[in-house]
């Protein structure tokens, strides 16, 4: 505020402004001419100070500009404001350029207006007669959207960054207002305040880097060391964790976002280097730390949500089932990647066709500018290969995060929490692209399978529910098996020739295996439905053994490719067992029994799980716990009965001859003698799925005609891992 002397108290106009301590009193200042204070001062003898009298509205006055005019105001003073600055802020320039050129066209198009409405003064403003839209109302609707209209605190911060300069926001402090501070802090605050200026900003990367955190800098790591185990990660481990691109997270690259992320790749890769166990132990303990940093700094960024999800597969067990800090990173890698917007597609896209993002919302979609200004690259051209390979992680690390949480979810049990939004349900043929990974296929294609399997549930519920009205109980098995073969031959069909390995095309293990305790999870989820008929249940409980006993076959055989095998996944192969041996014991009505075979296979299974999580000797996987669990659990069953038919010594394993397939399955070159099949241990691991489907359906034939429920619905809510529970049938 200016301050005047008592001389100029008395503007040219004839008006005499009121001093400072009349104005707080409220009273009318009367001040003689040529003094130089006013009665009230001179009583108390205070200082008599008259600011200068400004014509026209005070500030806050309102209804001074309405509408667009009073748009148009605020984008004149945005313009002005900058021009005083020295800054040669480039982005700046270029927004004040647009802004004058919006200027320009909107008041030209005022001045037309005004000059129309004069002729237009005879007909109603309101006209029931509807009329074409000209190019230039739908520029003018086009004008009309407003960006972030569905997020108010982008909205907030949007607004702020049209009142404040670039240079402002680089000298506002960090800290916010200290609201602790009650009230009179508040009114004693002046308006401008420049902490207030920066709290209304928008969201921004928030980098966990420094000496303090970098490992190299702490000396726990030599950067030659980081690049050989980040090389030995993308070799070996990368193909279990989706997410990163090679070309990209680079050891210098990575350092530079995100020290949590750079320690976790290195964590990750030592922890299965047998010479590393002196390295794995330091940096687990850096990594543990550094989280912990995360939660508590709010630090953000694209790296960050990788670097929770990078922990999450090898994570070491907690005191008891459940207390490792899966589910709590997956919350965190949530929460910071929908701060970010990770949950939107870029537009302009690589990835996308321009006919689709023409019919998304703006809410929908983040502009590639503005994504990678806040990732903190205001200097990469969005449409150059780098700029594009930036932008493409950030879709990257979405749709890994949605594979990995409802993984996570399906195996233990969980309620999702990654919605599954516009860049998910349009993915199809996001893997199809010149600049992507070669494991954003596989990636991709788990998350299309979970992505539709919440439809498929519907669908098979929906035929239980109605097949009284239309069905008969065979007929809606019948339609329920061809629902379920068409959704997993379909799903074979499309990505079996865009990521199948070899002439055969066949899948790679992990996805192999991660296929089949799918699967698993269908009829899990639909086994005990209540009101599906006993033709229904018979079918689910058949094709729930099949998939159970193909998810132990695939962990067997592909022992040698999956070394780093996610806890995840380790979670699934054990409740498949538990599966398969509650499902193979028969009623007592029944003529034959695969619960001989199915223990032997789930003893082999137990044998791989131990091996996996031993090796090299200083992980000390939760796989070994789990095997351990396993061969418990035989030991814990009824002893079978003895069978008086047949050679016990006597063996078919069947050769493996088919690739992966789903359940509709054709007549097999080798099949098993009807009279030895029951009462002779099966190979089970020596199998294909085709031919231990086959043994099953032949078996499910002699079941009996009592189908008890099996504890499979409620799908891993932990209860399988319960020796003491009653529900299953050992």
């Amino acid at each position: 505020m200016e301050i005047d002397s008592a001389g100029s108290a008395s503007s040219p106009h004839g008006k005499q402004a009121a001093c400072l301590n009349c104005r707080r009193s409220k009273i009318r200042c009367n001040r003689l001419a040529g003094e130089s204070s006013c009665e009230k001062c001179k009583q108390t003898s205070a200082e008599c100070i008259v600011p200068n009298h400004h014509l026209g509205r005070q500030k806050g006055v309102k209804n001074k500009r309405k509408g667009l005019e009073k748009a148009i105001h605020q984008i004149e003073q945005a313009i002005k404001r900058p021009k005083v600055d020295s800054s040669n802020d480039d982005e700046a320039q270029r927004a004040i350029s647009v802004l004058q050129e919006l200027l320009g066209k909107v008041q030209g198009q005022l001045m037309q207006n005004e000059h129309e409405h004069e002729h237009e003064r005879g007909y109603s403003e309101a006209s029931d007669h509807p009329r074409m839209t000209s190019p230039r109302d739908m520029h003018a609707e086009e004008s009309l959207a407003l960006d972030d209209a569905e997020n108010p605190l982008q909205l907030l911060a949007r607004a702020s960054d049209l009142q404040l300069s670039p240079t402002d926001m680089r000298r506002a402090p960090k800290s916010p207002l200290p609201l602790s501070e009650g009230p009179s802090f508040l009114q004693s605050t002046p308006i401008g305040e420049p902490s207030a200026k920066s709290f209304f900003v928008p969201a921004k990367a928030n980098l966990d880097v420094g000496p303090e955190v970098d490992p190299i800098e702490l000396g726990l790591v030599t950067f030659d060391e980081s690049e050989s185990l980040f090389s030995f990660f993308y070799e070996n481990l990368a193909h279990t964790r989706w997410g990163l691109d090679p070309l990209v997270h680079t050891p210098s690259f990575v350092r530079s976002q995100s020290a949590f992320l750079f320690t976790s790749i290195m964590a990750g890769a030592a922890l299965f280097l047998p010479s590393a166990a002196a390295l794995s132990k330091r940096l687990s303990r850096h990594c543990k730390w550094l989280a912990k940093r995360v939660f508590t700094h709010r630090y953000r960024s694209v790296e960050i949500v990788l670097a929770f999800m990078v922990n999450v597969p090898w994570m070491s067990p907690g005191d008891r089932l459940g207390d490792d800090d899966t589910c709590s990173y997956i919350a965190m890698a949530l929460t910071v990647a929908l701060d970010l917007s990770l949950n939107k597609i870029v537009s302009p896209s690589s990835s996308f066709d321009q006919e689709l993002l023409n019919g998304l919302a703006r809410a929908e979609c983040i502009d590639a500018k503005r994504a990678l200004h806040m990732d903190g690259f205001d200097d990469i051209d969005p449409s150059s290969e780098w700029g594009l390979r930036l932008l493409r992680r950030r879709e990257r690390a979405w749709i890994a995060l949605y594979v990995v949480e409802r993984g996570v979810c399906l195996a233990r049990g969980r309620s999702y929490t990654v919605p599954p939004t516009t860049l998910v349900e349009n993915c199809d043929r996001w893997h199809l692209s010149n600049i992507a990974d070669p494991r954003d296929g596989p990636m991709n294609s788990m998350a299309v399978l979970r992505r539709d399997l919440d439809g498929l549930f519907q669908k098979v519920k929906s035929s239980c529910d109605s097949y009284r009205f239309v069905d008969t109980g065979s007929e809606a098995a019948h339609s329920i098996k061809r629902t379920i073969q068409t959704f997993y031959e379909q799903w074979y069909a499309t990505w079996a020739l865009s990521i199948g390995e070899g002439d055969t095309r066949s899948l790679p293990p992990y996805v192999e295996i991660l296929v089949t305790h799918t699967q698993l999870s269908t009829y899990g989820g639909v086994i005990n439905h209540p009101t599906a008929p006993i033709e229904v249940k018979r079918f689910f409980r058949a094709a729930g053994l099949s998939s159970a006993l193909n998810v132990l076959r695939a962990a067997i055989q592909g022992e040698s490719r999956l070394k780093s095998m996610p806890n995840n996944t380790v979670i699934m192969i054990s409740f498949a067992a538990c599966s398969a041996l509650s499902l193979s014991i028969t009623p007592g009505d029944s003529r034959s029994s695969l619960a001989p075979s199915v223990r032997n296979l789930i003893e082999e299974t137990a044998g791989v799980l131990e091996r996996i999580g031993a090796t090299p000797s200083h992980r000390s996987g939760a796989s070994v716990l789990y095997g351990r669990f396993l061969r418990e659990l035989i030991r814990r069953a009824p002893a079978l009965p003895l069978k008086s038919r047949g050679n016990p010594d006597r063996v078919h394993p069947p050769e493996p001859a088919f690739p992966s397939a789903c359940l509709d399955h054709g007549p097999l070159p080798v099949t098993l003698p009807p009279e030895d099949l029951w009462f002779e241990t099966l190979q089970f691991s020596a199998m294909s799925d085709n031919q231990i489907v086959d043994a099953v359906n032949r078996a499910g034939t002699a079941f009996g005609a009592s189908i008890p429920d099996v504890p499979l619905d409620n799908m891993l809510n932990w209860d399988w891992l319960d020796f003491a529970n009653p529900d299953f049938n050992f």
